[in-house]
């Protein structure tokens, strides 16, 4: 696996930390690779920015929340990767050789993330030792994070939207993300399971990092973080048949993958 990756950044607002998640793609990606940027609904000249930048951008004049930005940004991807990166995200020295390492060397694995500062369970490193970001202290930290975990990670049962590089294949198998859970939270724990019931493998790859400032979107939209998720679990619980009510994240239902319902079309 050699080719083009597609980075897919979907965007609401935030023209500060856009730039500095471009910025940071520009100094720390030395492969092939193109960057899409979904201006989803911006108000604030963030589309206008990063197309003099250089970047290509697909837009829509409303917001179609996260899932929906995605969609519109997969449907454009070319590569035989397509990495979904928040724009409240900077990329570290090697994130995307660990990335794209895992897809290629270990068996099945249709998805892989990365480990960072602020998302959940497996993928977090609660203490790290910069205080700012960017920084030259994050990029040595990430850089010896590189090098003394390369081709180390495990297998997991849930990659968060934070970051998730796909392998094409699994584009084809899945397509997109279920445009249900609106705004956002729970469309990543959708797809990482639909992942796992048509049987691909994921991978939390330890030789990647990506800096997360975290929930600068929704802080924007003014929109009750909690209250999105609890709504979206009992969404995701009733799409899969799981009890309503509890976590239902991890628990895998009765049923396997049917293509003809789970598979999303981009486009």
């Amino acid at each position: 696996m050699s080719g083009l990756t597609s980075i897919v950044v979907p965007c609401h607002d935030n023209l500060l930390y856009t730039a500095l998640c471009l910025q940071s793609i520009t100094r720390h990606t030395p492969g092939p690779h193109e960057v899409i940027v979904v201006d989803n609904g911006c108000t604030d000249g963030t589309g206008e920015w990063c197309a003099a930048e250089g970047a290509r951008v697909v837009r829509s004049p409303v917001n179609l929340g996260f899932a929906g930005g995605c969609n519109l940004g997969l449907a454009a991807a070319g590569g035989d990767v397509a990495v979904l990166l928040n724009n409240d995200a900077l990329a570290t020295p090697g994130w995307l050789e660990g990335l794209r390492g895992a897809l290629a060397r270990e068996a099945g694995v249709g998805i892989a993330g990365p480990r960072s500062n602020w998302v959940s369970d497996d993928q977090i490193i609660p203490h790290v030792p910069y205080d700012e970001a960017p920084s030259a202290a994050l990029d040595a930290f990430a850089a010896a994070r590189a090098r003394e975990h390369a081709g180390r990670g495990r297998a997991v049962t849930r990659i968060s939207g934070l970051c998730m590089a796909v392998s094409r294949t699994v584009l084809d198998a899945l397509g997109g993300f279920d445009t249900r859970f609106e705004i956002g939270n729970m469309e990543d724990e959708d797809y990482a399971l639909r992942a796992r019931l048509a049987g691909f493998r994921l991978w939390v790859a330890d030789d990647s990092y990506v800096h997360h400032f975290g929930h600068r979107t929704f802080t924007t939209l003014g929109e009750d973080y909690d209250a999105l998720l609890n709504g979206n679990a009992m969404r995701y619980a009733m799409k899969w048949g799981l009890p309503v009510g509890g976590d239902p994240r991890g628990v895998l239902p009765a049923r396997g993958f049917d293509a003809a319902v789970d598979r999303i079309p981009l486009g």
